[in-house]
This record gives structure tokens, C-alpha cells and sequence, in this order.
């Protein structure tokens, strides 16, 4: 696996120090530095034959904007508290966020091409540009900033036809040299003028989530992963932490990315995969041990998640390991 520096994708190394394999980098991004403390990053890809993860980590943090028009990308990462979430890009949606000091693994899907847009905005910058009492969003992002224990900030949504106009536009520049630049100068700074005129309801909304409603939301997550086998159902764990299940599913949604039951679905998932290529155990087994009313039920959530039946992956990740370990052994003789 390749890891990378989320600050400089291009600056790309593997354990042993050698350059991204020239395949690998079709996963990347297309960098235009439009002003100092903005960049503009373009993904324009076919479709990857199979999919792909990196290894990430990075420190000092731009508050990102991203419009994805095609492909599904998922965050796996820890926080500098030390807290575990998964976050996702998925086609159709804009996602805003602030991960400073964060690591972990980006999985990128195969099967879709990969068309997307992103701005890359330092914290200097956006406040020289947008004044705290005109935008409550960037209070926020400052907030978070200024805490000892940085939280990370992610929103997302569908993205605003606005928005998406703006990103197939420059997807599809056909110009060449200074006129390019310009043209996507010009596009970069319009989708930012139009993103802060949206920014101030998804601060209202996080604004509106107590001390309280947090650590509650962060113990109800606790619990679920206590046992993904047997948890409690939804109403019961909302009572166990004193919210509604209502509020707890549009809290989890917030600081999670899912509903509660999204949550848990996917940690099944993961659970699954894990054992699939851990290789000690069938699908049945592995099925009622990761929290599934039965084998068909786990297939059925594992090939719209993963694209391949559970046993089908199992054996082509063997196969794929013993062809490695090969590789390996020959080398060391």
C-alpha cells in the first residue's frame, strides 16, 4: 500500500522510498495554485480496474471543499483524540471539511470514472477573505482550530446545481496555456463566492448540538461497537444515553457521516471483510458472527458494498496473498 502526505499528493513514497507506480498516480489530482492559500484540484479519470487505497497522514489542515460528480471514496481515519470514524465522497455530493492531524486509510472504488473538483483553502486566507460576522461557518472552523484537542469537521450533502455547473465546467476545459489558467482562476474563485453563500446553515445546524448531546452521541457509538452482534436496538440505546432516537440518528449523521444504523451496517461489513481475508472461517460463520440474520443477508450487503460475493473475495484476496508472499520469498532467496 502507498502512503502519502494528504498536505502534497504529488510527494507520494512507499516503504521503500521509490515513487508512486505510474498506475497508482491515475488516482491522483491535478494541482492549479490559484492564489496564495488557494488551490484548485481537478480529478478527471476513467474508471480504475480495481480499487485502490492509501495510507494518509497530515498535520497542519486547508479547509476543503469538495464536488463529486462521479466516484465514491471512503475516509478511515483517527482524529488527534483519538477518536475512530469513516467518512465518504460519494457521487453526487459536495462534502466540507477540516481534518487536521488526522491519519488513516482513503479508499478509492473501482467501477466509476473518477470526475471531481476540489478547493483547498488555508485558514489565513479564508479569514483575510470572509469576515466571522458575515460567515458563522468560518467561526466555527476557528473554533475548532483553537481547541488543544482539534476536532475534525465534515458535512455533506448533494451537491446545489449551482455548484455542480461550476465543476462540470471546469471538468471539461477545453482550453490549453494562459487561457486555461485564467478560465479555471476565474471558476475556482466563482465556486468559492457561491460556497460561502451556502455555508452558514450547515454552521447553524452543527452549532446546535450541546456538550451534552456530543459526549452522548460519542457514548451511544461506544456501545454500538461493544457488540455488533447483538446491539441494543435503536430506541434503547438513545434511552441509555438520554436522547431521542430521532435526535441521536441526525447527531450520528452529523458526527459520523450515518444514521446509527448506517453505522452499524458498515462496521458489520468491515467485520466481514476482515475475517474473509483473515481466512480461518466460511461465509456462514462469518455471517452470524459479524451481526447478519444469515448467509444470504451478508452476501447481499457485501456485494452492494464491495462488488463481489463473500466467497469470490475471499478466495481472489488468498490467491492475491499467496502470489505476494511468492514474490517475496523469491526475493529474499
Amino acid at each position: 500500500m502507498v502512503k502519502i502526505s494528504m498536505n502534497n499528493w504529488k510527494q507520494a513514497f512507499t516503504d521503500g522510498e521509490s515513487w508512486i507506480p505510474e498506475e497508482e498516480e491515475q488516482c491522483l489530482w491535478n494541482e492549479y495554485q490559484i492564489r496564495s492559500g488557494i488551490k484548485l484540484l481537478v480529478q478527471n479519470c476513467p474508471a480504475i480496474v480495481s480499487d485502490k487505497e492509501f495510507q494518509f497522514e497530515q498535520h497542519d489542515a486547508p479547509v476543503e471543499f469538495l464536488y463529486c460528480l462521479s466516484g465514491n471514496t471512503t475516509l478511515s481515519l483517527c482524529d488527534a483524540r483519538g477518536e475512530q470514524r469513516e467518512l465518504q465522497t460519494q457521487t453526487g455530493h459536495c462534502t466540507c471539511s477540516y481534518l487536521p492531524h488526522c491519519c488513516g486509510i482513503s479508499k478509492t472504488q473501482s467501477g466509476t470514472p473518477l470526475r471531481a473538483v476540489g478547493l483547498q483553502v488555508s485558514l489565513e486566507t479564508l479569514s483575510s477573505i470572509v469576515s466571522k460576522e458575515k460567515c458563522s461557518f468560518l467561526s466555527l472552523i476557528e473554533g475548532a482550530a483553537s481547541e488543544k484537542d482539534v476536532c475534525p469537521f465534515f458535512t455533506e450533502a448533494a451537491i446545489p446545481m449551482s455548484l455542480q455547473i461550476s465543476a462540470k465546467q471546469i471538468l471539461e476545459c477545453p482550453l490549453e496555456g494562459n487561457f486555461k489558467k485564467m478560465f479555471l482562476e476565474y471558476k475556482a474563485l466563482e465556486l468559492l463566492y457561491t460556497q460561502f453563500s451556502l455555508l452558514d446553515s450547515i454552521a447553524a445546524f452543527s452549532k446546535s448540538i450541546t456538550d451534552f448531546e456530543e459526549k452522548a452521541t460519542r457514548k451511544a457509538h461506544a456501545i454500538l461497537m461493544e457488540d455488533i452482534s447483538a446491539p441494543p436496538s435503536l430506541p434503547g440505546l438513545a434511552k441509555n444515553v438520554g436522547l431521542s432516537h430521532t435526535r441521536l440518528n441526525k447527531l450520528f449523521r452529523l458526527i459520523y457521516g450515518n444514521t446509527v444504523f448506517g453505522i452499524l451496517r458498515k462496521e458489520r461489513l468491515e467485520c466481514a471483510r476482515r475475517l474473509l481475508e483473515d481466512g480461518r472461517r466460511n461465509v456462514s460463520e462469518i455471517a452470524y458472527e459479524c451481526g447478519f440474520s444469515s448467509p444470504s443477508h451478508l452476501s447481499r450487503a457485501f456485494v452492494e458494498q464491495f462488488g463481489s460475493q463473500p466467497k469470490k473475495y475471499q478466495t481472489e484476496h488468498m490467491m492475491r496473498q499467496a502470489s505476494l508472499d511468492q514474490h517475496l520469498n523469491f526475493n529474499v532467496n
